[in-house]
């Protein structure tokens, strides 16, 4: 009786302990909620033809992890998340958001946005790392033309460096005190609804396997600091590229 006393009490403890790490593990639910607008390139919109979606569904942001188990296995496989201790500034939140839409032709694009924030002490962004990843079935940049201008039409240096096996990356860096607006997706709890942030950012955009990337970041007012630039190029190849980004890369002004 004894012995049986003992193995019940074993069966419920090991019964309890897993009921915990289950709910330890517990992944948050993806939500729909409200949103009207979507973020793109402003200087590649022309090439990609992102801004002309449609049919937006909106989803309320989750910590990465959560969030790749949402989106489909090819956009999972072309995500290589980064260390946030290599990123140059102190992060408060880290979000993920995903957005689906329709492309021209009526066929379903997923988009996500991962979201590396320092808030200030009023809760406002004050430096910011933005990656956003959209499907896409062409290469954009094959019908783009970059050897006809250095230059967006503010007088920023668009900057042409190599991504792999012939795909390039473009860098705007921001130099004048003009440029295209940069937008990203924003949560507002209160209306629920996803919302676009209009403001001013240095980009990189490029596209792989199927993928169009884009990338803003605001770090210290974004003061030309040519080692930062390289920083976040590097980082923007870690992420895009993962084991394949075997050599080291700086960018320079030429086409």
């Amino acid at each position: 009786m004894k012995t049986a006393k003992l193995t019940m009490n074993v069966l419920l403890l090991l019964l309890i302990t897993l009921v915990v790490i289950g709910c330890s593990n517990k992944q948050e639910t993806l939500l729909e909620v409200h949103g009207t607008d979507f973020t793109y390139s402003e200087y590649f919109k022309d090439v990609d033809l992102l801004d002309k979606r449609k049919s937006g569904a909106y989803y309320q942001p989750l910590p990465f992890e959560d969030m790749m188990s949402y989106i489909p296995d090819s956009m999972k496989n072309n995500i290589n998340l980064i260390d946030k201790q290599n990123i140059p500034f102190e992060i408060n939140e880290e979000t993920a958001y995903l957005v689906t839409s329709k492309d021209i032709d009526g066929k379903l694009q997923h988009q996500v946005q991962y979201t590396y924030l320092h808030n200030s002490s009023y809760g406002r962004p004050k430096e910011f790392l933005i990656i956003s990843v959209t499907e896409i079935d062409e290469n954009p940049l094959a019908k783009y033309d970059s050897s006809k201008e250095k230059h967006d039409i503010f007088g920023n240096e668009i900057i042409k460096a190599d991504l792999i096996n012939g795909y390039p990356i473009f860098h705007k860096v921001t130099s004048t005190n003009g440029g295209l607006v940069y937008k990203y997706y924003g949560y507002n709890k209160e209306e629920n609804r996803v919302s676009i942030t209009v403001t001013s950012a240095n980009e990189l955009y490029s596209y792989y396997n199927g993928h169009v990337y884009h990338v803003g970041y605001l770090i210290n007012g974004n003061k030309y600091n040519k080692e930062i630039q390289e920083q976040i190029l590097a980082l923007t190849r870690d992420f895009i590229l993962g084991e394949n980004n075997k050599e080291n890369l700086t960018f320079s002004g030429s086409f």
